[in-house]
């Protein structure tokens, strides 16, 4: 009787969310640290930021809405986030693509945001598992395989189409002098018998197997540029190339805005030696505004003190502008830095919302569906603007200064919705913020990505 009850006992943790005795996690043979099961009774949470990026996910948080969100294999999972680990079990916990799915708030615990292991990989296609003799919880990805490169349309506007059997994650790299745009995707073999494709706007696209993975070579056509999209399809996704031709410059006095993040009772991460988050941001706009209006821009801050500004506010700021940049401090090695766009949100209502409610100046009477279509096609085009600045700024900062870009990616943030898709948010080491020359590598970088319409093609 006893042990039939230790059996039921075991099950039952496994099957209820795993609430286990202090264990590990391993994703993928991978050991994930700081992962626990003392936050939320019957669930083990880990770092979302590392499980993220252990599932191949890319993973960001907005502060101003409290949403945690994870995207993989073109599925979009939303998280609330809470400070109160009692308040983790909501009716609004978890969004898979907009639709409510069982489990718990994300929470934040001594500043780090985590999320629950389980319902998070299985929602995004892992399998869970429970090895309670190791106290392990260990997440199993299926791997991927690429079964066909395909084109949609003709012309500048042609679409490549990549079709993978499962969720993965994936890397890109776009090597200008060469017009390049180089994917690798983990976990993922290439179907026999895959040959390479040749397009209209682009010249051809091949695929190769390389160290566990696949890598695809995507050669463009002179002046075309491009952006990406995923979908899901079935048990895996497709991940959708879209090319366009080539934005021609911007002008000369260019209208800037700078949003220094967070202010007033917000004053977002506190960096020993450097102050608060917002602080550091607000002087380093100022010094930063000083070298673009030397340069002949003209530029104002969302903000011009110490106070509170709300999210909707900062992005209607940007109505207009011909470039918006969000300024914000991470935990970042000195001499890196992220940098977001506003895109990749495949299902996300804040997406199409943002640009509806805060740029009607450059998207007018459309549904909620048809925008949604028009932006995942590539049809309203500012939103390539802010992908070319992001990226480009990965080569120009490491050109002008050594500055690396450890993430590059999309994301559905509100405070970029006002300037329609024409805006950055980028993220700095305290270091950085605090020197005396990034504010005029940067405005060296933007000068010569607003000289030719921030294209990266």
């Amino acid at each position: 009787m006893a042990l039939a009850i230790r059996a039921v006992a075991a099950l039952s943790l496994l099957l209820g969310g795993l609430a286990l005795a202090q264990n590990a996690l391993v994703v993928n043979g991978l050991q994930v640290a700081g992962s626990t099961n003392e936050l939320v009774q019957g669930t083990a949470y880990a770092p979302a930021a590392a499980f993220a990026s252990a599932l191949g996910a890319r993973y960001y948080v907005d502060t101003d809405t409290t949403v945690a969100t994870l995207q993989l294999g073109g599925h979009v999972l939303e998280a609330q986030v809470v400070t109160d680990p009692a308040k983790a079990a909501r009716a609004d916990a978890l969004h898979l693509d907009g639709r409510g799915i069982a489990g718990t708030s994300a929470v934040i615990q001594e500043g780090t945001v985590m999320v629950p292991v389980k319902p998070v990989a299985e929602a995004l296609g892992a399998s869970v598992a429970y090895l309670q003799n190791e106290h392990t919880v260990v997440v199993v990805q299926p791997r991927a395989e690429l079964t066909g490169i395909t084109t949609q349309g003709s012309g500048p506007g042609q679409q490549l189409v990549l079709h993978l059997s499962a969720p993965v994650g994936y890397s890109r790299f776009f090597n200008q002098p060469v017009a390049t745009l180089q994917l690798h995707f983990d976990r993922t073999s290439v179907a026999p018998q895959l040959g390479g494709v040749v397009g209209d706007a682009f010249v051809r696209a091949d695929a190769s197997d390389t160290g566990g993975g696949t890598d695809v070579r995507i050669q463009l056509a002179d002046g075309s540029g491009y952006q990406m999209y995923s979908l899901p399809d079935g048990a895996g996704f497709r991940l959708v190339v879209s090319f366009s031709a080539g934005g021609g410059p911007a002008r000369a006095s260019a209208h800037i805005v700078l949003d220094p993040g967070h202010g007033g009772p917000d004053p977002g991460i506190a960096f020993p030696g450097y102050g608060s988050e917002a602080s550091l941001t607000l002087a380093f706009t100022e010094r930063l505004q000083k070298e673009l209006q030397a340069r002949g821009f003209d530029v104002v801050l969302t903000r011009t003190g110490d106070y509170g500004v709300s999210a909707q506010t900062r992005s209607q700021d940007g109505i207009g502008a011909d470039l918006f940049v969000s300024i914000h401090g991470a935990a970042l090695p000195a001499g890196q830095f992220h940098a977001y766009y506003l895109g990749d949100a495949t299902g996300i209502d804040s997406l199409a919302m943002a640009v509806r409610q805060n740029a009607q100046s450059a998207v007018q009477s459309q549904d909620i569906s048809a925008l949604r279509r028009s932006i995942l096609l590539g049809l309203v085009p500012q939103l390539a603007v802010g992908r070319s600045f992001a990226e480009g700024l990965g080569t120009q900062l490491f050109q002008s200064g050594g500055y690396r870009s450890s993430d590059t990616s999309g994301a559905p943030l509100y405070v970029l919705g006002g300037a329609a898709g024409r805006g950055v948010l980028l993220e700095f080491s305290p270091q950085d913020l605090a020197s005396t020359t990034l504010p005029t590598d940067l405005a060296d970088a933007l000068t010569k990505l607003l000289a030719s319409g921030g294209a990266t093609q």
